[in-house]
């Protein structure tokens, strides 16, 4: 039973450690590839095109759900 809670003890002290290490270690996405060639917070239209409108369409010309 000690070595039992010796190990409990161990895996929270480890753990403990390893998320205080990690937080401060961190950075975020936004700043970590915040380079000029990115767009975040505006995609454009280059992904489906300026005409779309939101409805797919499935093979058989009816939009899905009809």
């Amino acid at each position: 039973m000690k070595t039992f809670a010796v190990a409990v003890i161990a895996a929270i002290v480890l753990g403990l450690t390893a998320a205080y290490v990690l937080g401060n270690n961190q950075t975020l996405a936004y700043e970590a590839f915040a380079t000029s060639g990115t767009r975040v917070s505006h995609p454009g239209t280059n992904l489906v095109g300026p005409k779309w409108n939101g409805e797919t369409i499935a093979p058989s010309g009816k939009p899905h759900g009809a």
